[in-house]
């Protein structure tokens, strides 16, 4: 049995009181807590230019597990006679959906998240000419000529009917 005994402290060692209070706590509410998951624990860490997740599931066969991708929603499951798991993961920005790849091998799933790829630079010519108002009114007839009508034109067309 954890017994802590209190004397009485000034007041300026009081915030450090409750402070070990607190630590004492945590410290043996982990002792005697049972409550234990049993779910798979998923890892995650970044190897080279690819997000890599990890899951142990031993016992759990590659027909059980499953990997699906919606969006930018990574899914991971495992389903046997013992275990219904699921976790979803959203893709930040950076994780290219289309580049992920899933492989089971002796009891360890390992999904592997590609990065989405930089753009390449370009250059954009620059106009320098002012606009030409003249170019402007000339495409606007040749629509005109052309059978397209403006909305100027087929309002006067209805009203005319």
């Amino acid at each position: 049995m954890l017994v802590r005994h209190r004397t009485f402290t000034p007041t300026l060692d009081r915030t450090f009181d409750r402070s070990f209070d607190r630590a004492f706590e945590q410290l043996t509410s982990s002792f005697f807590d049972t409550r234990r998951s049993n779910a798979p624990v998923v890892d995650g860490a970044w190897i080279d230019d690819e997000y890599v997740l990890t899951v142990d599931l031993p016992g759990v066969p590659a027909e059980a597990v499953t990997v699906e991708i919606t969006g930018t929603t990574l899914s991971l499951g495992a389903t046997t006679e013992f275990l219904d798991w699921k976790r979803s993961v959203r893709l930040g920005e950076r994780l290219d959906p289309d580049k992920v790849r899933a492989r089971h091998l002796d009891g360890r799933l390992t999904v592997r998240i590609g990065t989405v790829d930089e753009p390449e630079a370009r250059s954009i010519a620059i106009d320098t000419a002012a606009p030409d108002r003249a170019i402007d009114a000339t495409s606007s007839e040749a629509a005109a000529d052309d059978g397209q009508t403006t909305d100027a034109q087929s309002t006067e067309t209805n009203d005319t009917e």
